[in-house]
Protein backbone atom coordinates (compact mmCIF):
# COMPACT_ATOMS: atom_id res chain seq x y z
CA UNK A 1 0.00 0.00 0.00
CA UNK A 2 2.70 2.32 0.85
CA UNK A 3 4.20 1.59 -2.71
CA UNK A 4 0.87 2.63 -4.27
CA UNK A 5 0.60 5.93 -2.39
CA UNK A 6 4.93 6.81 -3.01
CA UNK A 7 3.92 6.13 -6.70
CA UNK A 8 0.95 8.42 -6.07
CA UNK A 9 2.93 11.05 -5.24
CA UNK A 10 5.89 10.93 -7.75
CA UNK A 11 3.41 11.01 -10.61
CA UNK A 12 1.09 13.91 -9.09
CA UNK A 13 4.55 16.05 -8.34
CA UNK A 14 5.75 15.42 -12.13
CA UNK A 15 2.43 16.26 -12.95
CA UNK A 16 2.76 19.46 -11.03
CA UNK A 17 6.26 20.31 -12.20
CA UNK A 18 4.83 19.63 -15.72
CA UNK A 19 1.91 22.42 -15.49
CA UNK A 20 4.35 24.95 -13.87
CA UNK A 21 7.34 24.53 -15.83
CA UNK A 22 7.75 27.45 -18.87
CA UNK A 23 7.07 25.45 -22.03
CA UNK A 24 10.29 25.55 -24.57
CA UNK A 25 9.59 25.20 -28.90
CA UNK A 26 12.05 25.60 -31.33
CA UNK A 27 11.66 25.95 -35.29
CA UNK A 28 13.94 26.60 -38.71
CA UNK A 29 12.21 28.43 -40.73
CA UNK A 30 14.07 30.35 -43.68
CA UNK A 31 14.26 33.85 -44.53
CA UNK A 32 14.89 33.37 -47.92
CA UNK A 33 10.77 33.55 -49.02
CA UNK A 34 10.46 32.87 -52.51
CA UNK A 35 7.38 30.65 -52.17
CA UNK A 36 5.17 32.45 -49.41
CA UNK A 37 3.18 29.48 -49.76
CA UNK A 38 5.15 26.98 -47.79
CA UNK A 39 6.20 29.85 -45.16
CA UNK A 40 2.29 30.15 -44.72
CA UNK A 41 1.99 26.13 -44.56
CA UNK A 42 4.62 25.90 -42.02
CA UNK A 43 3.65 28.40 -39.73
CA UNK A 44 0.20 27.52 -39.89
CA UNK A 45 1.60 23.99 -38.74
CA UNK A 46 3.63 25.35 -35.59
CA UNK A 47 0.45 27.07 -34.36
CA UNK A 48 -1.60 24.55 -34.31
CA UNK A 49 1.38 22.13 -32.91
CA UNK A 50 2.89 24.46 -29.96
CA UNK A 51 1.10 26.44 -26.67
CA UNK A 52 0.66 29.99 -27.55
CA UNK A 53 4.04 31.51 -26.68
CA UNK A 54 4.61 34.61 -24.51
CA UNK A 55 7.21 35.32 -26.44
CA UNK A 56 9.48 34.23 -29.52
CA UNK A 57 12.85 34.90 -29.74
CA UNK A 58 13.81 34.82 -33.78
CA UNK A 59 17.55 34.76 -34.27
CA UNK A 60 19.21 35.42 -37.85
CA UNK A 61 22.35 36.21 -39.22
CA UNK A 62 23.95 39.34 -38.93
CA UNK A 63 23.67 40.16 -43.09
CA UNK A 64 25.35 43.49 -42.55
CA UNK A 65 28.44 43.04 -40.77
CA UNK A 66 29.39 39.41 -41.30
CA UNK A 67 33.12 39.46 -39.65
CA UNK A 68 31.04 41.01 -36.41
CA UNK A 69 31.45 38.65 -32.86
CA UNK A 70 28.77 40.48 -30.71
CA UNK A 71 25.22 39.50 -30.58
CA UNK A 72 22.73 42.38 -30.91
CA UNK A 73 19.06 43.57 -30.07
CA UNK A 74 16.81 46.57 -29.95
CA UNK A 75 18.15 48.76 -27.06
CA UNK A 76 14.47 49.73 -26.21
CA UNK A 77 10.72 48.39 -26.74
CA UNK A 78 9.73 49.84 -29.89
CA UNK A 79 7.21 49.38 -32.75
CA UNK A 80 9.38 48.66 -36.22
CA UNK A 81 8.61 48.59 -39.70
CA UNK A 82 9.47 46.25 -42.20
CA UNK A 83 7.85 46.61 -45.75
CA UNK A 84 4.52 47.17 -45.60
CA UNK A 85 4.54 45.18 -42.00
CA UNK A 86 4.91 46.71 -38.26
CA UNK A 87 5.70 44.39 -35.08
CA UNK A 88 6.17 44.83 -31.53
CA UNK A 89 9.73 44.30 -30.59
CA UNK A 90 10.89 43.52 -27.41
CA UNK A 91 14.12 44.42 -25.72
CA UNK A 92 14.63 41.87 -22.65
CA UNK A 93 17.73 40.60 -23.27
CA UNK A 94 19.63 43.45 -23.73
CA UNK A 95 20.61 43.80 -20.03
CA UNK A 96 23.21 41.06 -19.75
CA UNK A 97 25.24 39.92 -22.81
CA UNK A 98 23.17 40.89 -25.88
CA UNK A 99 24.68 44.32 -26.83
CA UNK A 100 21.98 46.92 -27.97
CA UNK A 101 22.36 47.98 -31.62
CA UNK A 102 23.81 51.82 -30.87
CA UNK A 103 24.84 52.53 -34.56
CA UNK A 104 21.66 52.25 -35.66
CA UNK A 105 22.54 50.20 -38.82
CA UNK A 106 20.16 47.98 -38.49
CA UNK A 107 17.32 49.53 -36.60
CA UNK A 108 17.37 52.88 -38.22
CA UNK A 109 15.14 55.90 -36.54
CA UNK A 110 11.74 56.96 -38.49
CA UNK A 111 9.28 59.70 -37.18
CA UNK A 112 6.69 56.86 -36.91
CA UNK A 113 8.81 54.00 -34.83
CA UNK A 114 12.14 52.38 -36.44
CA UNK A 115 12.61 50.46 -39.17
CA UNK A 116 14.84 47.08 -39.41
CA UNK A 117 16.85 46.82 -42.31
CA UNK A 118 17.73 42.99 -41.74
CA UNK A 119 15.38 41.01 -43.14
CA UNK A 120 16.24 37.59 -41.66
CA UNK A 121 14.22 39.75 -38.94
CA UNK A 122 11.67 41.28 -40.98
CA UNK A 123 10.53 38.88 -43.32
CA UNK A 124 9.03 37.09 -40.56
CA UNK A 125 6.71 40.23 -39.32
CA UNK A 126 3.51 38.97 -41.77
CA UNK A 127 3.47 35.37 -40.45
CA UNK A 128 3.82 36.18 -36.74
CA UNK A 129 1.15 39.05 -36.79
CA UNK A 130 -0.91 36.37 -38.84
CA UNK A 131 -0.47 33.44 -36.72
CA UNK A 132 0.77 34.70 -33.56
CA UNK A 133 -0.79 38.20 -33.47
CA UNK A 134 -0.59 38.88 -29.17
CA UNK A 135 3.59 37.39 -28.96
CA UNK A 136 6.03 39.95 -28.82
CA UNK A 137 9.84 38.85 -30.69
CA UNK A 138 12.68 39.48 -28.98
CA UNK A 139 15.16 40.03 -32.03
CA UNK A 140 18.78 38.78 -31.54
CA UNK A 141 20.77 39.56 -34.72
CA UNK A 142 24.05 37.12 -34.73
CA UNK A 143 27.38 36.46 -35.78
CA UNK A 144 26.99 33.34 -38.62
CA UNK A 145 30.23 31.70 -37.04
CA UNK A 146 31.01 32.74 -33.52
CA UNK A 147 29.28 30.00 -31.56
CA UNK A 148 31.27 31.22 -28.45
CA UNK A 149 29.44 33.69 -28.33
CA UNK A 150 26.26 32.63 -28.69
CA UNK A 151 26.98 29.91 -25.82
CA UNK A 152 27.03 33.03 -23.64
CA UNK A 153 23.53 33.35 -23.81
CA UNK A 154 22.52 30.20 -23.55
CA UNK A 155 22.03 30.17 -19.72
CA UNK A 156 20.13 33.94 -20.27
CA UNK A 157 17.54 32.03 -22.33
CA UNK A 158 17.40 28.88 -20.26
CA UNK A 159 16.23 31.01 -17.30
CA UNK A 160 13.70 32.93 -18.62
CA UNK A 161 10.42 32.67 -16.96
CA UNK A 162 8.15 32.53 -19.94
CA UNK A 163 6.67 30.10 -22.42
CA UNK A 164 8.86 30.97 -25.42
CA UNK A 165 9.37 29.68 -29.54
CA UNK A 166 12.67 29.72 -30.90
CA UNK A 167 12.64 30.28 -33.93
CA UNK A 168 16.14 30.04 -36.42
CA UNK A 169 15.80 32.44 -39.06
CA UNK A 170 18.37 30.50 -41.88
CA UNK A 171 18.72 29.76 -45.09
CA UNK A 172 21.18 26.48 -45.92
CA UNK A 173 23.13 25.80 -48.92
CA UNK A 174 24.23 28.90 -51.56
CA UNK A 175 25.32 29.17 -55.20
CA UNK A 176 25.54 25.35 -55.74
CA UNK A 177 23.98 23.34 -58.36
CA UNK A 178 21.28 21.26 -57.07
CA UNK A 179 23.04 17.98 -57.42
CA UNK A 180 25.62 18.98 -54.92
CA UNK A 181 23.04 21.34 -52.95
CA UNK A 182 21.16 18.71 -51.97
CA UNK A 183 24.19 16.63 -51.21
CA UNK A 184 24.94 19.66 -48.30
CA UNK A 185 21.35 19.18 -47.22
CA UNK A 186 21.05 15.92 -46.46
CA UNK A 187 24.13 16.47 -44.65
CA UNK A 188 22.89 19.47 -42.49
CA UNK A 189 19.56 17.44 -41.89
CA UNK A 190 21.44 14.43 -40.88
CA UNK A 191 23.94 16.34 -38.35
CA UNK A 192 20.79 18.33 -37.17
CA UNK A 193 18.25 15.07 -36.46
CA UNK A 194 21.39 13.06 -34.38
CA UNK A 195 21.29 16.63 -32.22
CA UNK A 196 24.95 16.42 -32.13
CA UNK A 197 26.70 19.02 -30.20
CA UNK A 198 29.88 18.77 -31.03
CA UNK A 199 31.29 22.01 -32.10
CA UNK A 200 33.73 21.01 -34.60
CA UNK A 201 31.37 18.53 -36.24
CA UNK A 202 28.77 21.01 -36.28
CA UNK A 203 30.48 23.51 -38.32
CA UNK A 204 32.28 21.13 -40.87
CA UNK A 205 28.62 19.38 -41.13
CA UNK A 206 26.20 22.55 -41.36
CA UNK A 207 26.27 24.48 -44.87
CA UNK A 208 23.96 27.80 -44.08
CA UNK A 209 24.48 31.14 -43.19
CA UNK A 210 24.48 31.14 -39.78
CA UNK A 211 25.56 27.82 -38.36
CA UNK A 212 25.64 29.85 -34.53
CA UNK A 213 21.88 30.38 -34.95
CA UNK A 214 21.61 26.54 -35.63
CA UNK A 215 23.70 25.58 -32.85
CA UNK A 216 22.13 27.97 -30.19
CA UNK A 217 18.81 26.41 -31.07
CA UNK A 218 20.23 22.88 -30.51
CA UNK A 219 21.75 23.87 -27.43
CA UNK A 220 18.40 24.84 -26.27
CA UNK A 221 16.42 21.63 -27.86
CA UNK A 222 18.67 19.39 -26.21
CA UNK A 223 18.75 20.86 -22.65
CA UNK A 224 14.72 20.30 -23.18
CA UNK A 225 14.71 16.64 -24.27
CA UNK A 226 13.50 18.04 -28.13
CA UNK A 227 14.68 16.60 -31.27
CA UNK A 228 14.74 17.86 -34.74
CA UNK A 229 12.03 16.66 -36.95
CA UNK A 230 12.42 17.67 -40.69
CA UNK A 231 8.86 19.19 -42.63
CA UNK A 232 9.89 20.79 -45.92
CA UNK A 233 13.06 20.67 -47.97
CA UNK A 234 13.21 22.56 -50.86
CA UNK A 235 15.19 25.13 -53.22
CA UNK A 236 15.42 27.83 -56.33
CA UNK A 237 15.90 25.04 -58.42
CA UNK A 238 13.28 22.78 -57.45
CA UNK A 239 10.71 26.05 -56.95
CA UNK A 240 11.26 27.35 -60.42
CA UNK A 241 11.76 23.98 -61.84
CA UNK A 242 15.35 24.46 -63.57
CA UNK A 243 18.78 24.44 -61.95
CA UNK A 244 19.85 27.87 -61.09
CA UNK A 245 23.31 26.84 -60.40
CA UNK A 246 25.03 29.99 -58.70
CA UNK A 247 21.62 31.42 -58.00
CA UNK A 248 20.45 28.22 -56.29
CA UNK A 249 19.54 29.04 -52.20
CA UNK A 250 18.31 26.19 -50.23
CA UNK A 251 15.54 25.90 -47.75
CA UNK A 252 15.07 23.76 -44.70
CA UNK A 253 12.03 23.77 -42.52
CA UNK A 254 12.62 22.20 -39.61
CA UNK A 255 10.79 22.02 -35.95
CA UNK A 256 11.66 20.14 -32.38
CA UNK A 257 9.32 17.76 -30.72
Amino acid sequence: MLIVVIIGLVFVLFLWLRRNKSERNFAIIPHFMLNNKKVDQFYNFLSNEYWKPDKIILISPNHFHTQEKDIKTICKNSLINYKSETMNLSAKLNDLWVKCDEENEIFNPRWNGLQINEHGIGEHFQWINKYFPDTEIIPLISPCFQISTVKEILPLIRSLNWNILVIASVDFAHYQNEEQTLQHDQKSIETLKSMTLNESDFLDSIDADCPACLYLLQNLASQNWKTAELRYRDSSSTILGKDMWAENTSRIFMWYK
